[in-house]
């Protein structure tokens, strides 16, 4: 009973060091990826979610027949009414402007109205990435997960050999 004590001692001490192994390559594989991602795009939230708005733009919140007037006011009744719907859907207005020809826009558009000065300055701050740029960085980083699978097939491979 105590040599198999000993034996299952030394197999956990094996796995236990291999499993550590494990981890620090996985972590360091993680520190390399996250530095290449982080020379070709500098981290910046604020940035990803403006090339995000940009790049998909706001959907109409109706069918275009529905953003009518006179379609909205049989939908809602009350301009307050449809109003509400819009901040439940977009958020917070950034006006209290109820009118039915503001709400139709809004409507139409899918997002609430921004001033032209706030557009621009967004625009003006994604400078872009070129796709070319975009495209280097996507192989490098498909290699590089590549050879990551690869060492990581290769370290269970030895771990359950050892075991075995």
């Amino acid at each position: 009973m105590g040599e198999l004590s000993d034996r299952f001692g030394d197999l956990m001490a094996r796995m236990a060091k291999g499993d550590a192994e494990l981890f620090r390559a996985v972590g360091e594989q993680n520190a390399a990826i996250r530095q290449l991602v982080e020379e070709v795009v500098p981290a910046s939230p604020a940035r990803a979610l403006e090339a995000a708005a940009l790049n998909a733009g706001p959907q109409p919140l109706l069918p275009a027949d529905q953003c009518t007037q006179t379609a909205l006011k049989a939908r809602f009744g009350s301009a307050a009414a449809a109003h509400a719907y819009l901040e439940v859907a977009l958020g917070p207005a950034p006006t209290k402007k109820k009118t039915w020809l503001h709400l139709s826009t809004v409507f139409e558009r899918g997002a609430w109205p921004t001033q032209a000065r706030t557009a621009a300055r967004s625009v003006s701050s994604h400078s872009g990435i070129s796709e070319e740029a975009l495209s280097q960085l996507e192989s490098r980083l498909l290699r590089r997960i590549d050879e990551l699978e690869d060492r990581l097939i290769a370290s269970l491979k030895e771990l359950v050999q050892g075991n075995a």
